[in-house]
């Protein structure tokens, strides 16, 4: 054992190298969008002692009915952060985003893949993962997704755990919309067992659960789900969430992956190009329901690149299984030891550590401070809502896309941002006292260009503010501002 000592720390270190991307990417990194508006949220929630079902922080739709499909999530977030202080914040990301990683890796071990290669696998699990670590509720559907799978490998020797699934799949629902996907995978699981194929190498895993239990523990799941402030109708809710083409259409992160970035590539098309090519290059027997997760989440990934972390949870099996035993047993661990520290290091200080809570360059807060001296009604950018929202300033929109559709205001702030109409028709509407946008963008020249209605108050390098002249016709003293 103590001949091998220094290889196990060799692993270990490896190991590591994926939770110190991961927390490298959150502790380097200011908060930026959603989270401002979810905390609020969870904050309002919290002192008000009851769950949120109509709007109070817009004045487009102000007192509108809002499903707070989240809400379970805003609420641990406001808590998380009263208890904790903003370290919440990164726990919220880069700790639940290292617990999707040790699910991973437990699944893994209790295949019997070997070490070294878990240690690999990992890392490459977390690379793939770290665009989209920012603190929102996602990162815990890709732990809640890695330790669904688990549970259900882990069930098919002891049938007996299949029953912490109801209460397992509770939590998801009350959390985020992406509990459908732990029901997709539950219901793909009740098609194996009724339906055991073996044929040529593909074959079905054996196991314990028999379809009487699998049923018994799928509707408990499904009655459990409609434990929520919404009820059962929380279900086509998140459907039509998940299916609207509005949202796709103006979220970054519903379109489909970008080919020409060298990161999207390697991350989507590297494990599947592994993965092919070895099982072709060898005769082991496969499990046919990983590959239809496999090509499920792969489908879904180009269809929207936000899928790609359960992608990147699925495909670690396979590759595991089909590729050939692994393990560091020719490195010089004395040479590797020192060199992994090294790696590790520069991985977490190569860059300036932004204290927890601490807003991104991205978010105006010195042009929203102008606000707190001066009322009127603000038009801002749509991700720029969600901080007005925290510092108490009503919007026009936000970062709850969901809560807008169905309404003129997305319309009506698409048509502005992309001045396919004249804004201040809309303006004039809502009854707009100030527009905090970006400058040197078409909407920023408009006003400029509009001086007989606009001025500009306040301008940096991140935004601008400009104020009507008047209520719409009645000239007022315009106060001016600038700052960084």
């Amino acid at each position: 054992m103590g001949a091998s000592a220094p290889r196990w720390i060799f692993i270990g270190l490896i190991g590591l190298l994926g939770p110190a991307l991961i927390w490298a990417t959150v502790i380097h990194t200011g908060l930026s969008g959603d989270v401002f508006w979810q905390w609020a949220a969870g904050q309002y929630m919290l002192s008000h002692h009851a769950v949120l079902y109509t709007d109070p922080f817009s004045y487009s739709l102000a007192g509108h009915h809002w499903v707070t499909e989240e809400w379970g999530y805003e609420v641990l977030l406001a808590a998380g952060v009263r208890w904790l202080g903003p370290f919440a914040y990164w726990l919220f990301s880069a700790g639940v985003a290292t617990g999707a990683v040790f699910f991973v890796a437990g699944r893994l071990w209790s295949r019997h893949v070997t070490a070294s290669k878990i240690a690999l696998i990992t890392v490459v699990v977390a690379f793939s993962m770290l665009a989209f670590l920012r603190v929102r509720p996602q990162v815990f559907s890709y732990a809640l997704f890695a330790g669904e799978l688990w549970l259900l490998d882990a069930a098919r020797q002891r049938p007996r755990l299949l029953w912490w699934m109801p209460g397992f799949l509770w939590i998801w629902t009350n959390l985020h919309g992406s509990f459908l996907l732990g029901f997709l995978v539950l219901g793909l699981q009740g098609i194996y067992i009724a339906w055991p194929v073996s044929k040529g190498r593909f074959t079905t895993p054996r196991t314990a659960v028999n379809l009487r239990t699998w049923g018994l523990v799928s509707g408990a799941s499904v009655l459990a789900s409609w434990i929520n402030p919404h009820g059962w109708g929380i279900w086509a809710y998140a459907a039509r969430v998940s299916f609207s083409s509005q949202i796709s259409s103006m979220i970054a992160e519903w379109h489909s992956p970008n080919f020409h970035s060298h990161w999207i590539l390697l991350v989507i098309m590297g494990p599947l190009v592994v993965i092919l090519l070895a099982s072709q290059l060898t005769a082991r027997k496969v499990e046919w329901p990983e590959f239809v997760l496999l090509g499920g989440t792969f489908v879904a990934t180009l269809e929207s690149v936000r899928f790609l972390p359960y992608y990147a949870i699925v495909w670690p099996i396979l590759m595991a299984e089909l590729t050939p035993r692994f393990e560091f047993r020719q490195i010089r661990t004395l040479i590797g030891i020192p060199v992994m520290v090294v790696v590790l290091g520069y991985t977490l200080g190569h860059q300036p550590v932004v204290l927890p809570g601490q807003v991104a360059h991205s978010v105006p807060h010195r042009a929203v401070s102008y606000f707190k001296h001066h009322s009127g009604r603000v038009f801002a950018m749509y991700h720029w809502g969600g901080y007005l929202i925290a510092q108490g300033i009503k919007v026009f929109v936000d970062g709850r896309t969901d809560f807008y559709l169905g309404s003129p205001v997305l319309p009506d702030y698409l048509a502005v941002k992309q001045l396919t109409t004249n804004p201040n028709l809309v303006w004039r509407r809502y009854r707009v006292r100030y527009v905090l946008w970006e400058p040197k963008t078409a909407v920023a020249t408009f006003l400029n260009e509009d001086s007989s209605q606009w001025r500009e108050v306040y301008a940096s390098k991140t935004a601008v503010v400009y104020q009507h002249r008047g209520h719409w016709g009645i000239s007022a003293q315009v106060q001016t501002q600038t700052g960084g």
